[in-house]
């Protein structure tokens, strides 16, 4: 009997060295399902942090950009246009509901540019109070477009990475999950870019109109677009 619990406890301590040795995982099909690929998705913390420096900087490019846009729409004579615009900036400075906020703005800037560029082509001349505002719109216009302009190729660097990090993932649901958390800084980089052709076009045309009317471009005209 002593013999049989001997052989007894060296197979147990033998079996338990075995186990530790050669460690099962705590979940063997969560480690099947993706907790490798989640090991291996944690560069993903700084595209989250480039995406959130990028939100803000555009954030705060279009809110001077529609600031500007609402002193040419009082410059044309539409008060009510340059009080919307006005609330549009006020929600982007705000800082909540921040991804929708700069979808609506990126929409509303580029609406409003359209508009108010028809308006530049006409070269209507201004009335003497028409000078006056658009002298006032026209610096902060073209300064806020060229701030603009600079965070074009930020915003398509961060859409190819943030392509390049989700086909990285094997896991579909990480897939979703991933591209969930990104899609403020993709729909930055995908609607941005183009936004910007359109305000550097505004605001050529707008420099055109203000010379053309004997308004003062020398320091707008110095800024690079």
């Amino acid at each position: 009997m002593k013999t049989k619990a001997l052989l007894f406890a060296m197979m147990l301590v033998f079996s338990t060295a075995s186990f530790a040795q050669f460690k099962i995982p705590k979940n063997p099909m969560g480690a099947m399902m993706g907790e490798e690929e989640e090991e291996q998705q944690e560069p993903a913390g700084d595209i989250t942090q480039i995406q959130a420096r990028l939100v803000n900087d555009v954030a705060d490019a279009l809110t001077e950009v529609i600031e500007a846009q609402a002193l040419i729409a009082e410059a044309q004579g539409n008060s009510e246009k340059a009080a919307s615009l006005r609330v549009t900036s006020d929600t982007l400075k705000g800082g909540e509901n921040r991804d929708e906020a700069i979808q609506g703005a990126v929409q509303t800037v580029k609406e409003t540019a359209e508009e108010q560029q028809a308006v530049f082509s006409a070269s209507e001349d201004m009335s003497d109070d028409s000078k006056a505002l658009y002298a006032k719109a026209l610096v902060p216009y073209v300064k806020s477009v060229a701030k603009t302009a600079k965070l074009r190729d930020p915003a398509m660097d961060f859409l190819k990475e943030a392509q390049n990090e989700i086909k990285s993932i094997r896991n579909p649901m990480q897939i979703s999950k991933m591209q969930g958390s990104l899609s403020t800084g993709m729909f930055i980089g995908q609607n941005v870019p183009v936004l910007i052709g359109s305000l550097v076009k505004s605001s050529t045309d707008l420099l055109s109109f203000a010379k053309s009317n004997d308004l003062d471009t020398s320091e707008a005209s110095s800024m690079e677009l």
